[in-house]
């Protein structure tokens, strides 16, 4: 069966869940959706569910469900790729506690996470070979509304982009992502108060067995309507682990982050820059240092305009996302020479856009996104040689977000 015929029947599926949206809607009241304890994008949304209980004694509790499923058809895989794809992409579980001095959060499930510019695992081996089928799991010690202390399993700082497709304005991750940590084991300390707000975490870096990494974060409320972030996370101590879930480099790297956020009821921008840093460290195999300047301008039309910054029930928008990001250094690695990106000297630039639906619990997207490298390694870039430089991908998501 080629894509189309595949994406059709993925489409049609979407039009049936559609149908029954009326039914899940008379379930729910017309109430915002849940406060959720990670973060969403502003095209997607969760609404209210009936799964929860609101308890003096033992506080509120909710439980949300995730069910999505992708296809796409992309130009010049790599040797481990095909180059069509249709399957389930999440299906997952999340229970919360939002309320009281301690809250949690335990997500499960299986996961999917597309990026830019690199080969496509399936969702069973992406979760068996990153964070496994407890993702995020952590409580977070409250004592008054300025002040938290998360422990366990969560986000990590940095980057503008979070882990998975539901949350993002773009069914895939952009470049920038790629050389971030996203899960990350440790502890958090928060703190927010009128305009400013601060974090400061230490945990092992990308999901690692050893707790070397330092993280810090600030932000201040710059208008009604906008805010901006810095940031710094990075491993004060080498770590030779390198598996899918833990690179070696990223993992031994340093991240800045400067991110603007601007958000009316038509309008969502997000302009970010990020810098990062690999010293050389010849114990653990990096034989010379490397590091990436990336810059990305995330943005969303909201055809349907947001309600005092929420998306309603029936919210069409159109995200665009453009970037620009180069590596250099002298990074000699013994066992992937390919170093950051496309190899030392290489760059890459890409655009995606993805028109979203979202109809109660029930949305639909799709995506068109191209990625095109400049002075590649040989054998690094893309196609089943790695010769290259460039891949088109066309992509459908669609699902339940109950």
């Amino acid at each position: 069966m080629n894509v189309c015929a595949k994406a059709t029947r993925l489409l049609f599926l979407t039009l049936v869940l559609l149908g029954y949206s009326h039914v899940f809607a008379e379930e729910s009241s017309e109430s915002p959706g849940p406060v959720l304890a990670f973060s969403m994008g502003s095209t997607l949304g969760f609404s209210e569910n009936p799964l929860k209980i609101n308890s003096d004694e033992y506080g509120d509790w909710s439980v949300q469900g995730v069910a999505t499923g992708l296809s796409f058809r992309q130009t010049n895989p790599v040797a481990s790729n095909a180059s069509d794809y249709s399957g389930f992409s999440n299906a997952q579980m999340i229970l919360q506690k939002t309320n009281g001095p301690v809250q949690l959060l335990v997500q499960t499930g299986l996961y999917a996470m597309p990026a830019l510019g690199v080969s496509y695992m399936r969702p069973q081996p992406t979760t068996e070979s990153n964070f496994n089928y407890l993702p995020q799991a952590y409580v977070s010690l409250t004592p008054n509304e300025n002040w938290s202390l998360a422990i366990g399993k969560m986000p990590a700082l940095g980057g503008g982009e979070s882990v998975f497709t539901y949350q993002n304005i773009n069914i895939q991750r952009g470049l920038l992502w790629t050389q971030t940590h996203v899960i990350t084991q440790g502890m958090q300390l928060n703190f927010s108060k009128d305009i400013f707000s601060a974090s400061l975490a230490w945990n092992n870096g990308a999901y690692s067995d050893v707790y070397n990494w330092l993280g810090g974060a600030a932000g201040i409320k710059t208008g009604d309507n906008s805010n901006l972030t810095v940031s710094w996370t990075g491993a004060l101590s080498g770590n030779a682990q390198n598996t899918v879930a833990t690179p070696l480099l990223q993992n031994n790297s340093q991240i800045a982050n400067l991110i603007y956020q601007y958000q009316d009821d038509h309008w969502s921008v997000m302009p970010y820059a990020q810098y990062t840093y690999v010293p050389m460290n010849t114990a653990i195999g990096i034989n010379g240092q490397s590091q990436s300047l990336g810059l990305a301008l995330l943005t969303v039309y909201h055809v349907t305009p947001l309600e005092k910054g929420v998306a309603p029930k029936f919210h069409v928008s159109i995200p665009i996302r453009f970037e620009y990001q180069s590596s250099y250094g002298n990074n000699n690695l013994a066992n992937n020479p390919a170093g950051l990106m496309y190899g030392p000297g290489s760059a890459a630039w890409s655009g995606t856009l993805t028109p979203t639906v979202q109809w109660g619990k029930v949305f639909a997207r799709g995506e068109l996104s191209y990625v095109k490298a400049f002075n590649p390694l040989a054998g690094q870039a893309f196609g089943a040689n790695g010769l290259n430089n460039n891949q088109a991908r066309i992509m459908i998501e669609a699902g339940l977000l109950f």
